[in-house]
């Protein structure tokens, strides 16, 4: 059987060396490549870019979506205004992944949204974000989210609903996970149900409640999946549902 094809949407970096001084490059932590190579895929790194045909391009060639982790989704994308403690943002790559989830939806093809990922997934259906964990109400937000430390290792627990397509890849109950970001979600898009919680109220995974598979999950499963064979699944599941 033929591997799915699994397009990736990079980050943008700035390169500072002696030579390549203000420098841009679009770039995929190798994490992410193998965790696709690992579990029945084949990565294609899709580069940034606003043309239209070229992102109509990037679809046709791929089977599903990965979205990575990186920089803060810019509020004005949700209707907000930045705040204090709002990091770095990257309009560029927001209105590409914009984009690019709303032409690989419309054929009805599988996403994956990782942290990040998952934040872009939600502002793009009118969803809305806390910009950091201290704008959450008083009692929510408390668990450290932002470890620093031990990729691989599961920082916290999460709650996994039954019945969801989440819980169809990792099992439904408590799973340890991760945590490298500040923002959380705030309000769920339309169209979207909430299939992981962390015992502090975050939002941990969200899914499309129709029009096919898109699913994003807050913490980063391609850092844990060599190492446990949990993450491994979700990877290994949302390749499945990209099988031609």
């Amino acid at each position: 059987m033929t591997k799915p094809i699994i397009g990736i949407a990079p980050g943008v970096i700035t390169v500072n060396s002696q030579v390549f001084v203000g420098r841009k490059r679009d770039y995929v932590n190798r994490e992410y490549l193998r965790s696709i190579t690992a579990n029945g895929g084949v990565p294609l790194v899709l580069p940034v870019t606003q043309d239209a045909a070229t992102i109509a391009r990037y679809v046709g060639l791929i089977d599903g979506l990965l979205l990575c982790g990186g920089d803060d989704v810019d509020p004005l994308t949700y209707g907000e205004e930045p705040l204090a403690k709002l990091g770095g943002i990257d309009p560029e790559r927001d209105a590409y992944e914009l984009a690019l989830i709303k032409a690989v939806h419309a054929v009805h093809k599988p996403i994956l949204g990782i942290c990040r990922g998952l934040q872009i997934l939600n502002a793009c259906y009118g969803g809305t974000l806390y910009q950091d964990a201290s704008y959450m109400p008083a009692g929510q937000g408390t668990l450290k989210h932002l470890q620093l430390q031990l990729p691989a290792y599961g920082m916290h627990h999460v709650t996994v609903a039954a019945n969801s397509t989440l819980a169809s890849y990792v099992s439904a109950g408590e799973l340890a996970v991760n945590s490298f970001h500040h923002q959380m979600i705030k309000q769920v898009a339309p169209g979207f149900s909430v299939v992981a919680t962390a015992p502090d109220q975050v939002i941990e995974a969200i899914e499309s409640t129709t029009g096919g598979l898109q699913l994003g999950v807050q913490w980063h499963p391609e850092e844990m999946q060599q190492v446990n064979p949990t993450m491994a699944a979700l990877f290994s599941g949302f390749i499945a549902a990209s099988q031609v």
